[in-house]
């Protein structure tokens, strides 16, 4: 098959969404499909062997929000942005005779709708979270399938457009992320004793995802040492939290950490928190950090739930509640034999995230669209 995979922030941002495009598309490669990567002009340059990536220029959504009627219009100005976009990519959708347009973003409906309108290819949105836009609901009706990364995520999307995407996970590569011996020199780096508990959040550092939550649960864990992987926006406010609570000697900040990098992280710290309290349709942090055999603690909250098994590979907790998560991380630390049998547990758990399972749904996806008229 002859695929586009497109998406503007592929190119230019690390993401769950992003990780996920370049994955899919090396996974396609690898069973021969010609695939290629469409996206915006930006720094980042990770490639993905046998695909082909092209970008193309595009007006930012800071641009359109310096206008004051788009200041607050956040939908609208990440729509201007993909439409910019779309204006130098257009040529290259229609020219390349695709088969496959898949979308990760409803912002690019209008521009994908075209080019099959002028090249015969068929539109496949894949759904990621809520970025609804008026006007979105006439365009996403005329698709020719939609994927959908949680049932969570299927039943908002079926509420809002009137029907259920198919449901295929995000996946993992379990080649990178697997058990392995923990790495020595991490609590040298943080400067801390072998006894010391470490807890992990993986992620963006976005008010939504709930870090607040896990730096005021460590006022009710003994000397537990919070680790944070990732970098954000939140991180000035999170910092002065800490200090404001006087427990900003047990916060480390890592910043953007490699995901090559983070199997060492899962396999050296205790317990992964995942705090999130909107806009997490998945979960992919928790289910690398279960790869690698480690217990999450998360909040019962979008598709956590259906990532973490309850009471076999780690523990929910409700949302934005500090003393809820420091009772449940409390109650692992002092458990030792709990845990272990969680982390035992863990990595058969993920391993129907892995790659090849993915793949195999969205190739059926692929076909069964091809099949139609």
């Amino acid at each position: 098959m002859r695929i586009a995979l497109y998406n503007l922030t592929t190119t230019t941002k690390i993401g769950g969404v992003e990780s996920f495009v370049w994955d899919l598309a090396r996974e396609l490669a690898q069973r021969g499909h010609a695939v290629d990567i469409l996206g915006g002009v930006g720094n980042r340059r990770e490639t993905a062997p046998g695909v082909r990536v092209l970008t193309f220029p595009f007006i930012s959504r800071r641009f359109w929000q310096a206008f004051p009627l788009l200041r607050r219009a956040y939908a609208e100005a990440k729509l201007l942005e993909r439409l910019t976009m779309a204006v130098a990519a257009l040529p290259t959708l229609v020219r390349e005779k695709y088969q496959i347009i898949h979308l990760q973003k409803p912002y690019d409906l209008a521009p994908a709708l075209l080019a099959r309108r002028l090249s015969g290819a068929r539109v496949i949105l894949g759904c990621h979270g809520e970025d609804f836009y008026r006007g979105d609901t006439w365009l996403a009706r005329r698709v020719d399938a939609a994927v959908s990364c949680s049932r969570f995520n299927a039943q908002t999307i079926a509420g809002r457009y009137g029907f259920m995407p198919e449901v295929v996970f995000n996946g993992i590569d379990t080649s990178l992320f697997r058990p392995q011996p923990p790495d020595p020199t991490l609590r040298e780096r943080l400067g801390v004793s072998s006894t010391v508990p470490l807890l992990l959040f993986v992620g963006r550092l976005q008010p939504w995802k709930g870090v607040e939550t896990a730096i005021r649960a460590l006022c009710h864990i003994d000397q537990a040492i919070l680790v944070i992987a990732g970098d954000g926006e939140d991180r000035p406010r999170l910092a002065a939290i800490a200090r404001e609570l006087g427990v900003s000697e047990r916060v480390r900040f890592l910043g953007s950490v490699p995901r090559q990098h983070l199997p060492a992280l899962y396999a050296t710290v205790d317990l992964l928190l995942a705090t999130s309290y909107a806009s997490e349709t998945f979960g992919i942090g928790p289910v690398e950090a279960q790869a690698c055999g480690l217990p999450v603690v998360a909040t019962r909250f979008g598709g956590f739930p259906e990532v973490v098994a309850e009471g076999q590979t780690g523990l929910l907790v409700p949302p934005r509640d500090p003393a809820a998560l420091a009772a449940a991380v409390n109650s692992l630390l002092s458990d030792p034999a709990r845990r272990a049998a969680l982390a035992a547990a863990a990595p058969a758990w993920a391993a129907q995230f892995a790659w090849p399972a993915v793949v195999d749904r969205i190739e059926a996806v692929y076909r069964a669209v091809l099949q139609t008229n």
